[in-house]
């Protein structure tokens, strides 16, 4: 409905990996390049963590795309780490790079098979494998120790396989209770909350993609600023939203988003994750254009910190 009322061509806030609505914010491309340079590099380990729909399985897309685009070695994508053993994660492994299927009749047999396969693969065409996890909090912690074993394949110029692991906040916390693991981290990334000027960059650059042609957003200043606050500056329920209030605006035959749109956007949405403190920020914010958000745990730095003092 909200299409033909505000002139669009296509859908801007499908929750797609679509690349052509794909945007980012300089800080992201300052994340895209740090990680790629460091698996590029066979510096070995690099760990992303970030909330739910913070972006990183778009940024682990964007990189593998790039790095596939430059014809860089083999490059592997496991979606779903819910693996059950060590045979499984080798064998997993081994298919999305592309490598022979490893076998034999214990543990052992299997990662000297993988790890045979890895070198001739890549050893002997000057290759360089980089395998990327997603939803890598899913692992099961003892097969920390598989990933790091994994690390150690290298030539004497350089490493045949680096690992990219992405999950939520909870995955830092398991890598920093297996010393030996986080010891190999060459790169730590933590996806931020979007501001409230890159939320409405992204709603802008969505909208001129799906042929959005007017000269202003049809998106209120305030609105944005609900938008920001009420989706935790998280792009996917940002979009989720955004296009909900598209919807209320529409059905009121309104030519703008307004505050008022946002709010029913969220109550249809998920009321219940709307909370005391996420409405007397936005009302503040209304009357004063500052934006306040809740408190919240602790950030991947300040958990680094603690674990270098523990480990002193």
């Amino acid at each position: 409905m909200f299409l033909a009322a505000f002139g669009l061509t296509a859908d801007p806030f499908l929750d797609t990996a679509d690349p052509a609505f794909y945007h980012e914010t300089p800080a992201a491309m300052q994340r895209r390049q740090r990680l790629s340079d460091c698996l590029t590099a066979g510096r070995g380990l690099a760990v992303v963590v970030g909330p739910i729909g913070a972006g990183k399985t778009a940024l682990l897309n964007a990189v593998a795309s790039d790095m596939i685009a430059a014809g860089f070695g083999r490059v592997g994508l496991i979606l779903d780490p819910t693996f059950a053993t060590e045979e499984e994660l080798l064998t997993a492994a081994a298919r999305a790079l592309g490598l022979n299927r490893p076998s034999g009749d214990s543990r052992r047999d299997y990662r000297e098979s993988f790890k045979r396969s890895l070198f001739d693969s890549a050893g002997n065409r000057q290759e360089q494998a980089v395998l990327l996890i997603d939803e890598a909090q899913l692992l099961d912690e003892r097969l920390l120790e598989t990933l790091r074993s994994l690390l150690n394949y290298a030539l004497d110029d350089r490493k045949l396989l680096s690992i990219a692991l992405a999950g939520q906040p909870e995955l830092s916390d398991a890598i920093l209770r297996h010393r030996n693991f986080a010891d190999r981290v060459a790169l730590w990334l933590e996806l931020k909350a979007l501001t409230v000027t890159e939320a409405g960059e992204l709603v802008s650059h969505r909208l001129r993609c799906a042929g959005f042609g007017g000269p202003v957003s049809p998106f209120e200043d305030d609105a944005v600023v609900a938008l920001s606050i009420k989706s935790g500056g998280l792009p996917r329920r940002l979009t989720t939203l955004a296009r909900e209030a598209m919807e209320s605006a529409a059905e009121r035959a309104a030519a703008s988003v307004s505050l008022l749109d946002v709010e029913v956007a969220a109550q249809r949405i998920a009321p219940q994750d709307i909370n005391a403190a996420g409405s007397d920020s936005l009302s503040r914010a209304s009357g004063s254009g500052a934006l306040s958000r809740a408190s919240s745990p602790k950030s991947l730095g300040e958990r680094l910190r603690a674990w270098w003092r523990a480990a002193s």
